[in-house]
């Protein structure tokens, strides 16, 4: 999506919006995955001790509900999808 996007802007047919848009999703993404590295130790399962997949799990819970929150209160989709990324990131890092 990114590459064509870059194909497109590169022969005038639309501007950086739309590849900048897949980017981000891509980098949300990424730090909810980043996010979930800080708080789970290793590769791992490790239930209780200091393994903290209840906040990685609240933390998922409060990102799907900032992401409604805000589609819903201001409309704006990118921003909510990128909460969503984050979380979809936070929870692939957790298996």
């Amino acid at each position: 999506s990114i590459a064509l996007g870059i194909e497109g802007v590169s022969h005038g047919r639309h501007g950086w919006e739309e590849p900048m848009d897949a980017a981000r999703l891509i980098i949300s993404f990424v730090v909810g995955a980043f996010a979930c590295g800080l708080l789970i130790d290793k590769n791992q399962v490790h239930f209780g001790g200091k393994s903290l997949y209840g906040a990685a799990l609240v933390g998922n819970s409060l990102l799907l509900a900032s992401a409604v929150g805000l589609f819903s209160y201001t409309g704006d989709g990118l921003a909510a999808a990128c909460f969503a990324s984050c979380a979809c990131g936070l929870q692939n890092a957790m298996c």
